[in-house]
Parts: structure tokens; sequence; C-alpha cells
């Protein structure tokens, strides 16, 4: 469906695209047929929803592809909520940057000057180097569920629905050295957007979830989205829903809609629809959520061993698009077990795209080549108006960002 809605800014994941765009009657290079083509074909290849927001210039389109569940008749909607996970991130550090701009912290603090033992260190974290992952900090994901690691879902299977503190969580990260000196390195780290989770809560003296509310999502006209209580799981309201392969033919699928929030917090824990995000991104691209100095400094992105940049709290990728190939988009991507979604938006505000799913197809049920073509023809539909697309970063690489 088509609406006019002004766009401020959008995104693209780093794929290679074809040189053949078209247009549509609008004169945009949004092509509703096209989108709606490549939307569906790529709900086709797996027992799985697609939800997607398109957006250039003044011209948004919306969309949804296949079933709420795997085993049922009821079709998705392009409003249903899901699981954004990392995307959070962003939100997170726009609440940082709008708290430095009050004068409650500076982003070179130490951050042991605010919580002091939050981390068990000698060497000085700052908390620019949180919003970076840059400060050496290992991940404790894999320590609660082990058994990912031996590629099996058990102990998650097992314990999906148990609740845990951030002060846990961090305490299990933290059990062995840093991975490198403070802001010599790069390495994506949930943890630390833990301890900003704790900074936010402490220098405000109210519930993340309540800052949240206040501070991003009423600001930014995310009508649906919410922050759920920790010690909570599901989803309030129409939601598509959550799985995780299992690589068990007899059952191929889990359903991971019980998943307690709390493992993720504030790295990962927002609940929203497709249309919410492109209006937190345009939000903190236009001036609303932060000034034009606070954006450039969440988008002056340094590279990372993986094929993106990464700036404080925002990926950023170069998708390639006829015309200028080097331009630099930022959003993020996030995998919420069971929902992954992927959020990327130009910096000029022409050009927007979140496309989610509810399928974590870590165990391989579905075709991963199939999954990486009809994605990508996807993404290059909804940026450039092109129906093909080669890769230049894989699915599993985005979806590592929980």
């Amino acid at each position: 469906m088509r609406t006019r809605t002004p766009v401020a800014a959008f995104a693209a994941l780093a794929i290679i695209l074809s040189p053949n765009a078209s247009a549509n009657a609008h004169g945009s290079s949004l092509d509703d047929e096209l989108l709606e083509e490549k939307l569906r074909a790529y709900a086709a290849v797996g027992d799985y929803a697609a939800l997607a927001a398109v957006a250039d210039g003044d011209d948004s389109w919306t969309g949804a592809a296949g079933n709420r569940t795997v085993d049922g008749d009821d079709e998705a909607r392009s409003d249903d909520l899901v699981r954004i996970a990392s995307l959070t991130k962003s939100m997170v550090a726009v609440i940082v940057f709008q708290l430095e701009a009050e004068g409650e912290l500076d982003l070179d603090d130490p951050i042991a000057d605010h919580l002091p033992g939050v981390l068990p260190y000698e060497e000085e974290i700052t908390i620019r180097q949180l919003l970076g992952h840059t400060a050496g900090l290992g991940e404790y994901f894999w320590k609660l569920y082990p058994s990912l690691g031996e590629g099996s879902i058990a102990d998650l299977e097992a314990h999906q629905e148990e609740h845990h503190s951030a002060e846990e969580l961090i305490a299990l990260a933290t059990e062995g050295p840093l991975l490198f000196p403070p802001g010599e390195g790069w390495s994506y780290s949930t943890t630390g957007y833990l301890v900003l989770g704790l900074l936010i809560e402490d220098l405000t003296g109210d519930s993340l979830r309540h800052q949240l509310k206040k501070r991003v999502f009423a600001s930014a006209g995310m009508d649906d989205a919410y922050f759920p209580r920790a010690n909570s799981s599901g989803f309030h309201g129409p939601h598509t829903t959550p799985y995780i392969t299992t690589g068990d033919p007899s059952r191929p699928y889990l359903d991971t809609t019980g998943f307690s929030h709390s493992v993720f917090w504030a790295g990962g824990s927002v609940v929203a629809d497709v249309d919410d995000v492109n209006a937190f991104y345009r939000a903190a691209a236009d001036g609303t959520l932060l000034t034009a100095e606070q954006f450039a400094e969440a988008v002056d992105f340094r590279a990372t061993p993986w094929s993106f940049d990464y700036g404080l709290g925002f990926v950023g990728l170069k998708p390639g698009c006829p015309g200028d190939p080097d331009e630099m988009f930022m959003g993020h991507t996030g995998g919420g077990v069971g929902h992954t979604t992927y959020s990327f938006h130009s910096l000029d505000g022409q050009r927007q795209v979140t496309l989610t799913w509810n399928l974590d197809n870590s165990h391989g049920t579905v075709d991963p080549d199939e999954l990486q073509r009809t994605q990508d023809e996807f993404i290059a539909a909804a940026l450039c108006g092109t129906d093909t697309a080669a890769p230049a970063v894989t699915v599993e690489q985005l979806t590592a960002l929980l």
C-alpha cells in the first residue's frame, strides 16, 4: 500500500546493485509491483512472514507476505509487532547523547566515575568506547546458552523463559580478561549496552523503560513501540510468532515467544513495527532526537573487522546504488532469537528500508543461498528500484548483531 508521509533518514545493506534502476509514475525509485514481487519471493523461501516499510522522499510503501505462524493461515500484516533486537542500541545511544547535552555526562568520562565497580577491570573504559564497541568487553549470550556454540539449541530451549538481571549478565560476560586494551580494537558487545542502560537509570533516577518511552518513542512518533518489563516475555498486540530452527526434521522450528526480555534488556528488548523503526531513524537524523552535531558524531563511522563500519550506536554501510556507489548509509540490524530485522537509512533523508522476518535460520532448515539471494533482491528493489543484487555482506554476519 502507498502513503504520503514526510521522510528524513533512510538506509541500505552493503550490497552491489545492478545498474538498471526503474522508476514509478510518482517520480521516485519505488516500484510497488517490484517490491510486492520481491517480498513475496523472499517469504516463499521458507515458512516465515516478511514485513517491510520502504520510502523514497515523500513516497512510502509497506508490505507483508506469509503467515504469522508456521502452522496457521493467519496472514501477517505490515503493522505486526516484532522484537527489533539490536536496533534498540541506536535508541539507547540517542538517550546517552541527550544526557550529554543536558550536562549529565561527557562521552569521554570513564564509566567507573558514574558506576564504580560495575566492570571488574583496572583499565579505564569510557562511555564512548561502550557506545562504539571498542571497550574490549566480551559477550554473555554464548555463556548463558553454551550449547549454541556446539550447534545445539538445548540450553536455549530449556532456559529461554528464565529472567536475569543486567548485573548478573555483565558479571557473566566479564569473568575473563578484556579482549583487548580499551580503544585499541573493535568487538561487538551487547554487554556494553547493558552497562549504558544502568548508566541511564543511575543518572535519571528512572527506569530505562520509562526513559525510552518519554525521550524516544513519544518524540519520534513511534505509536506502537514499547520496551517490555525485564521480568516478562511475549508480546502485547498483534505480532508474528518468532521461531528458531532446531536442526531436527521432526520438529524443525522452536517457538521463542516465551523468550525472556531480560536477556537483551538495554541491548535489544524494544518491540515495534516496521513503520516505527523508520520513524525512529528519521527522527534521529532530522533534528527531532539529536542535534546535527550529535548525529554527525553518532555516524562518524570507523572500520570494523566485518564488512560494515560502526559509529556510536549506528551501523554504517555503502549500498553501492547507481549514481553514488560510495554513499554511506546508517542504521542497524538485529537478531531477536526468532525475529531478524534490517533497517538502513540514507543520510540525506531520501531513502529507507526496514525488513523483518520471524525466523532465525541458525540451523539451516531454510536454504541459506535462497534466503540470501531473495533478501538481497528485495533490498535492491527497495533502495534502487533494481531487480537483481550481488551480496557483499552475508546473512550470518549481519544477524550476528544480537
